[in-house]
């Protein structure tokens, strides 16, 4: 256990003022902003975890990663243990590392770790003191969520050695998943996207699934279905898989998603530094995957169309090349940042709760 120098006492908080922060715990990508305007900050890092149970050879780093040892605090269970993760968890451990997309019960678990590993990617800090908007996707998993989350977390960024942090985290709500991006849609510049005084149809491309909601007037979920199929992973996958790639590598298996995922998002189709260009199999795939998932989607909700006055989609998936020209034809908007829609969302509903004192 670490010395402390500082009592725990509230009246920290008048000379660290707290900090409105938006998380959006995802299966595929874990995000964060705090701050607004100019000022604000966009941190992201992959939805993977690896406990360090022996000595590093090197302090890694990466600013899609963190790596923390966690002291003291209120998770007794962590205490003693060292985790690196996002892109540093993928570096040290490629095939044994936990991915949040396994398993939504993850998401609670491991949230925490993901969230002092993306503010480890920032500059130190003698103490954190946020105050939390979350999301989850199932309402059981919410008040468990903010059990794991929040209290008082005293940690050591980049090394068992390294000056320790005290991060304060009070969680104000775990909203219901896509009621940031729906609070981002109604608060877009110089018109908003949605008409919040009708019905709106929203759909979630994530990593692990695709999820139509269905908002009554004024933002109330009325209807919400994780789909079947799931979210981009499957095309990531099917790429992976695909017999063009496989005869390259010459190894009889399939490809690294996560090599495939980095030249999606880079739009490059480069796969890695090997000589190999997989646009026309992105190409190939696409269409199938998406029209598969909309089909689905417009099944589920035929009967609130006709009120419905927007017709929206977000998430990651929106932001992959051809997509957001691919809904666009089937009448769906494609929401601008897509990726962040949510994080940037739940981040003013916590500016909004803490100056009114919620």
């Amino acid at each position: 256990m670490v010395a402390t120098t500082q009592p725990l006492v509230a009246g920290m908080t008048r000379q660290n003022p707290p900090i409105a922060i938006g998380v959006d715990n995802g299966a595929g990508l874990v995000k964060l902003v705090m701050g607004s305007g100019v000022q604000q900050m966009r941190i992201r890092t992959p939805a993977k975890v690896y406990e360090v149970r022996d000595e590093l050879d090197d302090v890694l780093s990466s600013k899609e990663g963190g790596h923390f040892f966690y002291h003291d605090g209120e998770r007794t269970d962590l205490l003693g243990r060292e985790f690196l993760t996002g892109t540093l968890a993928a570096w040290k451990a490629p095939a044994t590392h936990i991915k949040l997309s396994d398993d939504p019960a993850l998401k609670v678990e491991y949230c925490l770790h993901t969230l002092l590993g993306a503010l480890g990617t920032l500059p130190h800090r003698q103490e954190w003191h946020l105050y939390l908007v979350l999301s989850i996707h199932a309402k059981v998993f919410r008040d468990a969520l903010a059990q794991k989350v929040r209290g008082m977390h005293i940690v050591s960024f980049n090394g068992k050695s390294t000056p320790t942090t005290r991060v304060h985290l009070n969680v104000s709500l775990v909203a219901p998943e896509g009621a940031g991006s729906y609070a981002y849609c109604n608060a877009t510049k110089p018109e908003p996207l949605i008409d919040r005084t009708a019905h709106v149809i929203a759909v979630d491309f994530g990593t692990s699934t695709v999820i139509p909601t269905v908002f009554a007037p004024g933002g109330k979920i009325i209807h919400r279905k994780v789909l079947e199929v799931g979210g981009c992973i499957d095309l990531l996958d099917a790429i992976a898989a695909d017999p063009e790639l496989i005869a390259f590598l010459g190894k009889g298996k399939a490809g690294s998603v996560e090599t495939v995922r980095q030249g999606i998002e880079n739009k490059s189709f480069q796969y890695g530094t090997r000589p190999f260009n997989f646009k026309n199999i992105y190409a190939r795939h696409l269409t199938p995957w998406l029209s598969a998932r909309l089909r689905l989607v417009e099944k589920e909700v035929e009967e609130w169309k006709d009120a419905a006055q927007s017709f929206i989609a977000w998430g990651g998936g929106v932001e992959m090349p051809g997509v957001a020209q691919k809904l666009t034809a089937r009448g769906i908007t494609a929401v601008p940042d897509g990726c962040w829609a949510n994080a940037i969302g739940l981040q003013r509903m916590a500016e909004g709760r803490l100056a009114r004192g919620n």
